[in-house]
């Protein structure tokens, strides 16, 4: 422990300076310029060298870097809070200190924050990805002076409000800490492209519930977190009187709950492994890697219409007047992307015929067909600017209810075909046209979605049985 009485006798020396001697800026340069600074820079070079976290130093690795250690840890605001008198536990900020500076250099992550319910202590792989659900420790761990929390500033991933959130975690092994602040935010209007795989699988789970990343975050466990893009919701939570208690993030209908969790994990592990290789699949062109196979083509297309449209869809079935007609679209281009992608004949009918040879009783081909040829139907008269569409349908069926069937059926052909691509390759719709004459191809292609969803079945009904 001599390393920490080193940090702590430092620390009471400049803290007090700082108390007797106010300054006029609170900034990082005038508070590292200090005489009495020069103890803490030594006992954090000591436990800290260059060698090992760079992280901590000016670039050229010659000098510890003030801005670093005062500025990105909240050093600041607490020597702010000593010096106006506050009871700070000087103990406990020596032992934060020390234990901020022996931990290695820690790896960049991008956090997801996902408007969904899990059970606590959810941990879930997914290729590069991690999902779970976030305790308040977990949070807490994250911050360089854990001790100090009631002097700081609530950090972006605030234990008080996100304990229980589900995040997806996905490590940067290529970035680099920053040094300093970084000021610029994530422009990209669709963050969710770079999720695309993951959150699809997840969505797959539960087409009924759409699946929102609510806020992503920039990661640096034990150092910093940045918010780069989006907000968490937060709304106030009340007592059983209806007094209110204080805050905690808003989940909406996408719930894992105990009991479902064991299938839930069975459901994405397939899925997701499904997803990567047919999106891995290329034509070799003799020992080198050539272009993306129409499955893998057809798979991306289909993959980001879906959830742009999810995007765009609110608690269960809500979409915005002004973007139904998009949303329709996306579903009919994401069933064509999968089901017509070979471009022989007419799209509509290679569609929706070879979308309900994925199912195998009659009843429920027949009514994928119908939801299909509906669909086609909106998106003509929306395509060809006449004002009966999704949004001015006479039918007597809703237009809530109308996209809520084609969004059921889009993600049910979408998931079906995944499943008979991987077994059947890139002849999966010539083996699908072949299923409507032939009862032998029929029977195969039910054996492999029985199977399925035997093994993996889905939180959902929506899909129909085979």
């Amino acid at each position: 422990m001599s390393e920490h009485v080193a940090v702590k006798d430092a620390l009471q020396k400049w803290l007090e300076d700082l108390r007797t001697h106010p300054p006029q800026a609170w900034s990082a340069a005038e508070l590292s310029g200090r005489a009495s600074w020069k103890a803490v820079d030594t006992a954090v070079t000591d436990l800290a060298p260059a060698s090992r976290r760079p992280d901590l130093y000016t670039k050229d690795g010659t000098a510890l870097s003030g801005t670093v250690m005062i500025d990105m840890t909240g050093l600041g605001r607490v020597a702010e809070a000593f010096a106006s008198g506050l009871e700070v536990p000087v103990e406990k900020l020596a032992a934060d200190i020390a234990a901020f500076c022996l931990r290695d250099t820690p790896e960049v992550q991008t956090w997801v924050l996902l408007d969904i319910e899990l059970p606590e202590g959810t941990e879930l792989t997914l290729g590069d990805y991690r999902l779970c659900a976030a305790s308040a420790d977990d949070l807490v761990r994250l911050m360089p002076l854990p001790s100090m929390r009631r002097f700081l500033r609530p950090p972006s991933l605030d234990p008080d409000t996100l304990h229980g959130a589900a995040f997806l975690q996905l490590p940067r092994p290529d970035d680099s800490p920053y040094r300093g602040h970084f000021l610029l935010p994530d422009l990209d209007m669709r963050p969710e492209r770079r999720h695309l795989d993951v959150l699809l699988t997840l969505q797959l789970w539960d087409p009924d519930h759409p699946l929102h990343p609510e806020a992503y975050f920039r990661v640096e466990p034990g150092r910093r977190s940045d918010l780069r893009s989006g907000a968490p919701v937060i709304e106030p939570r009340h007592d059983h009187y209806g007094e209110e208690v204080g805050e905690s993030h808003r989940a909406y209908g996408y719930v894992v709950t105990d009991s479902e969790l064991p299938t839930f994990t069975a459901f994405c592990t397939t899925v997701h492994t499904l997803v990567g290789a047919v999106r891995s699949r290329v034509v070799m062109k003799g020992n080198r890697r050539g272009d993306p196979t129409p499955t893998a083509r057809a798979l991306t297309s289909a993959a980001s219409r879906l959830m742009r449209a999810t995007q765009r869809t609110w608690g269960g079935t809500y979409v915005d007047e002004a973007e139904a007609d998009d949303v329709l679209l996306d579903y009919v281009i994401a069933m064509e992307a999968v089901a017509a992608a070979d471009g022989q004949g007419d799209s509509r009918r290679r569609t929706h015929q070879r979308a309900a040879a994925l199912w195998d009783q009659d009843e429920a081909r027949l009514a994928v067909a119908g939801v299909i040829k509906k669909a086609y139907e909106l998106r003509s008269k929306y395509a060809h600017g006449e004002k009966e569409g999704v949004i001015h349908s006479k039918d007597g069926t809703t237009d809530t209810e109308r996209l809520a069937d084609i969004r059921r059926t889009a993600f049910g052909v979408f998931l079906r075909w995944l499943v008979t691509t991987d077994t059947m390759g890139e002849q999966v719709l010539s083996d699908l046209d072949r299923s409507l004459l032939s009862n032998r191809e029929r029977h195969r292609v039910a054996e492999i979605l029985n199977a399925f969803f035997t093994a993996s079945p889905p939180a959902t009904t929506a899909y129909g049985k085979n």
